[in-house]
């Protein structure tokens, strides 16, 4: 935050960069961040730590192939340290680094892209392992029978052929699962596309909300195909405001996410005014950001602070595009049985948009043409200032929130 005169410059994540928005001092209510914590140990020392105490080797047998599948939204900092220290301890209980593979579970999109693909990549303690991309469009899958919720479970076939099957993730706020962890790195990671639409049509089928994981039906469905897949370790890893290390976890993967959502506490907490004229929200950058689908939810979080009729400003970069079929076949339909009769992949997220244009003026600043932004009842803006001076301009009241990562952050 930069004050010049009577503005506050308010620096903002957006894609892989950070965009700025002058907002007018006196109207500023607060800018709704995380708490800043941190540890007190190295986080390569935490990971070394919970890996040894988990006796990995006890898994191992003879010629063992080891596939790790990483979930592509977690920290990249954070993912490759803990990487390191699993291929550290693989090689030391004499598993060749020829036989590992690194699984990068990028399922939500159809391009791999994004700054954990690149930091694993970068990493030269990584290099010589063999490191796989998977998208949602992916035909080297295998399939495995439905879970009860009659989701077809459909998987990487290099991470189910081989004998020991880890995954790894960042346990934080999710806007599907309550909470997310390295499960996700399976579902909807390493998954078809057809897997991940039967798990988020139940979206419909209960009240999904960030934080909570009780009685969530996409959260146990998850779970149930994650089981299928023959998830046999996990590392759980919690980071703080900056993406590093808090604590982790690891052993098996529910009682690793359990340990590491106590671990997460209140963190990703952030307190703020309510009632606000105008919010400016961030999805948080990419990965967050990179197609509306996967950014748009954090609509939710900002449409809480805000009264009714009131401006919300989403920044969201939106490079892959509008990330959903639905965004396009379904941006006329505005009731939730009819999204939910014509379900396909992304109708939850837009059902959701939906709603709050109803009660709530969105302008989006993003790279997507103005028509399709259009086209769904949302505004374009350029540029970030550009949308608050318009939101300004065109109300009586300007109280106005700030929130740098709309995805991860639960307004309290």
């Amino acid at each position: 935050m930069h004050i010049i005169y009577d503005m506050v410059d308010c620096w903002l994540p957006y894609g892989e960069t950070e965009v700025y928005v002058s907002v007018e001092m006196d109207y500023l209510l607060g800018i709704a961040e995380q708490s800043r914590v941190d540890s007190e140990k190295p986080p390569s020392e935490i990971v070394a730590e919970v890996i040894a105490e988990s006796k990995l080797g006890e898994l191992l047998g003879g010629e063992t192939t080891v596939a790790i599948a990483v979930e592509n939204y977690s920290s990249p900092k954070a993912m490759t340290q803990t990487l390191k220290e699993i291929v550290k301890t693989l090689v030391e209980l004499i598993v060749p680094k020829e036989r590992i593979t690194i699984i990068i579970g990028n399922g939500e999109h159809t391009k791999n892209s994004s700054p954990v693909i690149d930091a694993i990549k970068d990493s030269s303690d990584l290099s010589s392992v063999r490191i796989l991309e998977h998208n949602r469009d992916s035909s080297d899958i295998v399939e495995l029978g439905s879970t009860n919720r009659g989701t077809l479970v459909q998987v990487n076939t290099s991470y189910h052929g081989a004998s020991l099957k880890i995954a790894v993730g960042e346990t934080r706020l999710d806007q599907y699962m309550g909470f997310s962890g390295a499960h996700n790195a399976v579902v909807p990671g390493i998954s078809s596309l057809e897997t991940i639409t039967g798990n988020r049509k139940l979206f419909f089928d209960g009240k999904i909300t960030p934080g909570v994981i009780e009685l969530n039906p996409i959260k146990e469905d998850a779970l149930e195909a994650v089981k299928m897949a023959g998830l046999d370790y996990a590392v759980n890893f919690v980071t703080n405001h900056a993406g590093r290390i808090l604590a982790a976890h690891a052993g098996g993967a529910e009682e690793t996410w359990g340990k590491a959502i106590n671990s997460l506490s209140s963190h990703y907490e952030a307190h703020t005014e309510g009632n606000a004229d105008i919010v400016i929200i961030s999805a948080g950058g990419s990965p967050y950001d990179q197609s509306l689908y996967s950014a748009s939810l954090a609509l939710l979080n900002a449409s809480q602070v805000s009264k009714k009729n009131g401006t919300l400003i989403l920044l969201a970069e939106c490079g892959s595009g509008l990330g959903a079929d639905a965004y396009n076949q379904l941006s006329l339909v505005s009731e939730a049985s009819e999204f939910k009769r014509r379900y396909m992949y992304g109708a939850e997220a837009l059902k959701e948009v939906k709603n709050v244009l109803k009660n709530h003026r969105v302008i989006l600043v993003s790279a997507l043409p103005g028509y399709l932004v259009e086209s769904l009842g949302i505004e374009p803006a350029r540029t970030a200032n550009e949308a608050y001076d318009r939101a300004v301009r065109t109300r009586r009241g300007r109280r106005t929130v700030v929130i740098p990562k709309g995805m991860t952050t639960l307004l309290v």
